[in-house]
């Protein structure tokens, strides 16, 4: 049945605008013609809102999100003595359960955060805290205890910290992965029907926000299996991306599974594709762990590399020559300028070459991104004077911090530039981020973050959407012109007439994929 849809503004992409669209039985956009000669037509009034390509997502991770909804949400926890309340209840009314995982805790409020806080509330089970940058947990006792990490000699760690009190015992605070993997590989597994739920929950979650499409950012042993056993069902809504996670520790060994992965999604006919691998270079302001060049002036150091260099080199080169895409974790500018010198020595890349973050940069950075084709894979959603960027401030200063993500230095430099969530770090909706990364604020309360960095409507709307493609060298372009698959979401408001200010505002009603109807709102 072709469709046309009218009444209402609809912005094709690329500048482009029309009073109708058009669409075919198989889901593309097609012209008034063929739709007038179908055999069954079917109209469509849009009743004045707003049609827009859908959103894109280049760096998230769903699986994780749907997870982390399982357990115990303490987001709105802002002092400490709700935080223990709230998981002394949860605890009261689920007795059975002996792990108990929260998230997430702003690291910025006034609390302790130590494991003697959170004995408080729970002392005999292990008690797990996510942070708000997901680089850092929050744990008990019982959990130190477990992972055998409260007496004796703490193990060696090639990155990350564990944190430690005046008397020399760990005072709860787990910093990256390296440390965190202690507490976190002891963790009950979730069954497989469990994950399959969480993941289905996430693209059900994300549909809803007008999202069609995205990159899952981390993925470990076991959970590329859980993609496949998810589209085997059938109810998986979205496309989706794969980037395997390269650890210094396992990489050279994993890389065959990452091979054979890739090959198995292959049956899924490109709707789960296993084509990236993604590094990380470097930790995250929050704990002066990022690579700067300058150093930090909370610890006079320059923040932690996560790989040895020649090995970082080795496994890239690698990756490469296997026709992955290299999507690289660098926050620091220092860790840019590794990566980039990094993916100078190679070149024929299948995939453009990715960094995701760069957070600190500089004229110098962003010319030799452009000259590489490195493509700029950003938070927007992060440019705002809010807790996880103010915690940041007594390690970089006020210069630096007020330098940081640099979206408009980006695409003046003809940077493929693509917005993301990094979901569950912050909010999935791709509305709240391009909100921000008009005003460099999310509400009229707070001061605005380097405005000149802001960018405009088009060209948020561009790095949500047709960017993406370009990322992931894609056939598709990711708008609605003629002959795309009709990938689009439909808002309560025309986005390129609303006030800045009012673009928070913004409801998704309707999204499509492929033609096919995957979320519509309650009227």
């Amino acid at each position: 049945m072709a469709k046309k849809f009218h009444s209402g503004a609809i912005y094709l992409g690329n500048s482009s605008f029309s009073e109708c669209i058009y669409v075919s039985d198989e889901g593309l956009v097609i012209t008034e013609g063929e739709y007038s000669s179908s055999t069954v037509q079917e109209t469509f009034s849009l009743n004045g809102s707003f049609l827009s390509p859908a959103f894109r997502d280049a760096h998230t991770h769903p699986l994780f999100a749907g997870r982390e909804s399982l357990g115990l949400d303490i987001s709105d926890c802002l002092t400490e003595s709700a935080l223990i309340a709230k998981l002394k209840r949860y605890e009261e009314t689920n007795p059975a359960i002996n792990w108990i995982d929260a998230a997430v805790f702003d690291r910025s409020l006034d609390m302790k955060f130590d494991r003697t806080t959170l004995d408080k509330a729970v002392s005999n089970k292990p008690v797990v805290l996510h942070g708000d940058d997901h680089h850092t947990l929050w744990v008990n006792s019982k959990a130190l205890e477990v992972a055998g990490l409260l007496h004796g000699e703490l193990p060696a760690i090639e990155s990350g910290s564990i944190d430690l009190d005046e008397f020399g015992l760990p005072t709860g605070i787990l910093r990256e992965w390296p440390a965190m993997s202690l507490v976190m590989n002891l963790a009950p597994k979730l069954t497989v029907a469990e994950d399959i739920s969480a993941l289905l929950w996430a693209d059900k979650t994300m549909a809803a926000a007008g999202i069609v499409e995205c990159v899952d950012a981390w993925i470990d042993r076991g959970m590329a299996e859980t993609y496949f056993a998810a589209w085997q069902t059938g109810e998986l809504n979205l496309d989706y991306t794969l980037g395997f996670r390269g650890d210094p520790k396992t990489f050279f060994d994993d890389i065959s599974y990452f091979i054979d992965q890739r090959t198995l999604l292959g049956q899924t006919n490109g709707q789960v594709r296993g084509t990236s691998i993604k590094f990380f270079a470097d930790g995250v302001f929050g704990s002066a762990t990022a690579l700067v060049r300058e150093p930090y002036l909370s610890t006079g150091m320059h923040g932690e590399s996560i790989w040895p260099e020649d090995d970082f080199r080795n496994a890239i080169n690698m990756a490469h020559s296997h026709g992955f895409q290299i999507h690289i974790h660098a926050i620091g500018d220092a860790a840019t300028s590794l990566c980039l010198d990094l993916l100078a020595e190679l070149d024929g890349f299948t995939y453009p070459p990715v960094i995701a973050h760069a957070e600190l940069t500089d004229q110098e950075l962003l010319q030799r991104m452009a000259d590489l084709g490195v493509v700029a894979c950003v938070q927007p959603y992060w440019a705002q004077n809010n807790g996880l960027l103010l915690s940041c401030q007594h390690h970089l200063g006020e210069v630096r911090l007020a330098s940081l993500y640099a979206f408009r230095d980006m695409l003046e430099a003809d940077i493929t530039t693509v917005f993301s969530s990094d979901w569950p770090i912050s909010s999935y909706e791709p509305i709240k981020g391009i909100a921000v990364a008009v005003n460099r604020r999310e509400h009229p309360t707070q001061p605005i973050h380097n405005a000149d960095q802001a960018v405009s409507v088009e060209q948020a709307l561009a790095a949500f959407t047709k960017n993406l493609k370009l990322m992931l060298k894609d056939q598709a372009t990711g708008t609605l012109e003629l002959g795309e698959p009709f990938d689009a979401v439909v808002l309560n408001q025309n986005v390129f007439e609303v006030p800045a200010e009012l673009l928070i505002n913004t409801k998704v009603l309707a999204t499509f994929k492929a033609g096919k109807e995957i979320f519509r709102a309650n009227p």
